[in-house]
């Protein structure tokens, strides 16, 4: 299957589960939209939004209507408040000498003052014959009745020859006042609003309408009534103008917070509410309904839209959002009609975080498929696949050397190698298509079961490594290994576990290929058994030390022995170390095996030692510990912390193991050394020995290796070898030891070459401390004091 195949059928199960996702979020925005609504259709969004294509719109008051302010400058002229109504009156009659159209109070006179002045007042609104207006309101009063409002109108005296105006205002919700009645009733009769009298215009009474505040307050003229009283401001100014007075001073108090300019006089908002008039801005309200069924209509267009170029819908989101911004924008600029959008715009927020979720999702979608180093498809793609059924090779192929490699590259460079190696198995890999399916493996099926054109594919693919990869000017070599398990490809992910485990035997074994059975399967099982009980088996006693003696062919005594593990599970048995201690070195667990053999037998030889001396111990060490300075000084620590003569002890290390990690094995021996503990060289003759390499450690001993003890009477070439080696070992000052003696004749041999020490079933079998102590430490000393060890020799196959 092609990565396109293989992306189009991932994204299909993405694409119906992100169909459904977003019809949901959409249908719960709509419904949100809706009740919102129908519940709160100017919250504070909207009202910001409002605010918004107010200040776009700004534009300059008719200049009309001008204000005469009762101001603090004129509060401090005319020394008290209220003042006497004979200034109301000179008022008047300035502002008709001025020739103004109308004057408008905002001011209450619905108490009676001094006779004089009620007097004053009344005949100078009767000068003005007809141009004054006076205010009436309504007010709630102070019993607590429900309905009971109390009705402010001037005394009668004064609105025999005046004009009634209502002016009350009704704050919304929020506290503010955004809109202004055409009129109320007062005493039963309608009363126009002064906004509606200064502005010309009629309408229902208690109809209201938004005020719009896109009209500069700053360009409303305004002038201190002093001024005014005292003929300081021109009557050009005045003239044809309608005047409205009202309270600007603080001190009154006469002020409403409203939503664009903040907290302004009431007088103010009389004279917007006349100007909005003025400015024809009294727009029909539609409400939230007209922009939602608009955004609805887009939504579902960019879906089809989005769904169609598979893309994120990101453009055609910011597209509806301009629309219902500008659309209420244009509408009140032409004075068309007031739109409400915050449904509009709720109802878009759940489609874009929609559309954002599923562009997020298939995102991941692919990425959780692709390999990012190569562009390949990965694991998850490969577990997906659905193209095929049926009986398959599945092969694996894995960087062997990966390891040491990416330890000498940077990051850059490392994905460098990793594309190269991928182009190479690509070229090979036939119409099966190439996964990355791990850090360093690669993987893909053929369509034959034939095992012959199988290993031709593989060493096809393995030829093409012979050359170096060049990364960043230098030459790069890749080992690969190849892994073979064949299966029913739907079961994909266990047939490329089963051929990554081959391919690791393969890397194990120094093998090319190795091809997945049931043998593997064993051992593989095996392995997991050991990991996961190996821990508990430690703590639970399940793991002790045997002790195998080791005899001295000089003195013809038994001078030591060598600790060996033993594993014995309540379920199955005994565990061979053949099979456990590969493992744990495989896995890096060899450490706390180590610890705990050094442990016991730094207790047990000192035990010994009380009883006869000198009776040392050799231990095996593996050479991946040896690599790590952590491990040496928590040893060296044990020795120190003990009481036994570190010279007692001598370290067993593998001679083919400690060449990976030389230099930092021999570092970590020396710690050892120093403490005056001997080095061992472990199966000496199966590795690659060489002077350089016995020198380099420092050994004061060679283990000859059993294979070659075995035989050591019946084959020549073995006898030569053993001789030659012992004498290179004396020639070097080391002493030398020889495994897997089980007869008279072996021991016979060894003794004329000259060999040191010897241990085998012929001198004694594994056996427990104790045993080890009854017998080669106890039981050996006659009445005289002479060790008799030598007639234990030979016993071990019979006793």
């Amino acid at each position: 299957m092609s990565i396109r195949s293989t992306l189009k059928n991932g994204l299909a199960k993405t694409g119906v589960s992100a169909r459904f996702g977003r019809s949901l979020a959409v249908g719960i925005s709509l419904i949100l939209a809706v009740v919102i609504g129908l519940y709160s259709p100017e919250g504070p969004v909207e009202q910001v939004l409002h605010n918004a294509r107010d200040s776009v719109n700004a534009k300059p008051a008719s200049g009309r209507i001008h204000i005469v302010e009762i101001d603090a400058k004129s509060l401090s002229a005319l020394n008290k408040w209220p003042w006497p109504r004979g200034y109301h009156a000179q008022l008047i009659d300035e502002l008709d000498k001025a020739g103004v159209e109308q004057i408008v109070f905002d001011v209450d006179f619905s108490s009676h003052s001094s006779r004089s002045q009620d007097e004053a007042l009344a005949a100078a609104i009767s000068r003005a014959d007809g141009k004054v207006v006076l205010a009436t309101f309504r007010q709630p009063q102070s019993t607590g009745e429900m309905n009971a409002d109390l009705e402010n109108l001037p005394v009668p005296m004064l609105r025999e020859k005046a004009f009634l105006g209502s002016v009350n205002v009704r704050p919304d919700a929020d506290g503010q006042v955004n809109s202004y009645p055409f009129g109320t009733i007062t005493e039963a009769t309608p009363r126009p609003s002064i906004g509606a009298l200064l502005g010309d215009a009629s309408g229902a009474v208690n109809k209201e309408f938004k005020i719009d505040q896109s009209i500069e307050i700053s360009s409303i003229p305004r002038h201190s009534f002093i001024d005014v009283l005292e003929g300081r401001v021109d009557a050009r100014e005045l003239k044809g103008k309608k005047v409205i007075i009202g309270a600007t001073a603080i001190e009154i108090g006469d002020r409403y917070a409203t939503a664009r300019f903040g907290v302004i006089p009431g007088v103010v908002v009389q004279a917007l509410a006349a100007e909005t008039l003025i400015a024809g801005t009294v727009l029909p309200e539609l409400g939230p309904w007209p922009m939602l069924a608009l955004t609805f209509a887009a939504v579902l267009l960019a879906i089809q839209w989005t769904d169609r170029r598979n893309t994120t819908g990101l453009v055609p989101s910011l597209l509806i959002a301009l629309i219902i911004l500008v659309v209420p924008l244009v509408a009140e600029r032409y004075k068309i009609a007031h739109l409400d959008v915050t449904p509009a715009l709720l109802l878009l927020a759940g489609s874009m975080v929609a559309q954002y979720v599923i562009g997020i999702t298939k995102q991941i979608s692919v990425e959780r498929r692709i390999d990012r180093t190569t562009g390949l498809p990965n694991m998850a793609a490969w577990q997906e696949r659905v193209d095929c059924s049926g009986d398959h090779n599945v092969i694996v192929a894995e960087i062997a050397n990966f390891g040491e490699i990416v330890a000498t590259l940077d990051r850059t460079e490392s994905k460098k190698l990793v594309r190269a190696v991928a182009d190479r198995l690509e070229l090979s890999s036939g119409p099966g298509e190439l996964y990355r399916i791990g850090r360093e493996r690669f993987c893909w099926r053929t369509e034959t079961l034939d095992s012959d054109a199988v290993e031709s594919t593989i060493e096809a693919s393995a030829s093409l490594f012979n050359t170096a990869i060049p990364v960043s000017g230098r030459s790069v070599r890749a080992t690969l290994c190849f892994g073979v398990a064949t299966g029913d490809i739907k079961d994909s992910e266990g047939l490329a576990n089963q051929a990554t485990l081959a391919a690791k035997r393969a890397n194990e074994l120094g093998k090319r290929l190795v091809w997945h059975n049931d043998r593997l399967a064993q051992v593989t099982d095996q392995s997991l058994f050991i990991l996961s009980e190996f821990e508990e088996a430690l703590m639970t006693g399940q793991i002790s030390v045997v002790y195998q003696p080791k005899y001295s062919l000089i003195d013809d005594c038994v001078n030591g022995a060598e600790a060996l593990v033993r594993w014995e599970h309540p379920d199955k048995g005994m565990v061979s170390p053949s099979l456990f201690v590969p493992v744990l070195e495989r896995e890096n667990l060899m450490e706390a095996l180590t610890l705990f053999v050094l442990r016991q037998v730094v207790g047990d030889v000192e035990r010994w030692n009380s009883v006869r001396q000198p009776m040392g111990c050799a231990i095996n060490i593996s050479a991946s510990l040896l690599a790590n300075p952590a491990f040496a000084k928590r040893a060296v620590a044990i020795l120190r912390s003990s009481g036994i003569d570190p010279s007692l002890l001598t370290i067993e290390l593998t001679e083919t193991a400690a060449l990976s990690s030389q230099e930092l094995a021999a570092s970590s021996l020396n710690e050892f050394k120093q403490l005056g503990a001997h080095l061992s060289i472990d199966d000496y003759g199966t590795g690659q020995s060489t002077l350089t390499y016995l020198k380099s450690f420092s050994a004061d001993e060679i283990k000859i290796d059993q294979s070659f003890v075995k035989l050591i009477a019946t084959d020549n070439a073995n006898k030569i070898m053993v001789r030659s080696s012992i004498e290179m070992a004396h020639a070097l000052g080391m002493k030398v030891v020889a495994e897997g003696v089980e007869d008279i004749t072996a021991l016979n041999v060894l003794r004329e070459y000259g060999c040191d020490t010897i241990q085998g079933w012929y001198i004694g079998k594994p056996v427990t401390r104790d045993e080890f102590m009854q017998r080669w430490c106890l039981d050996l000393f006659d009445t005289t004091g002479r060790n008799s060890s030598r007639d234990w020799v030979g016993q071990a196959r019979t006793g």
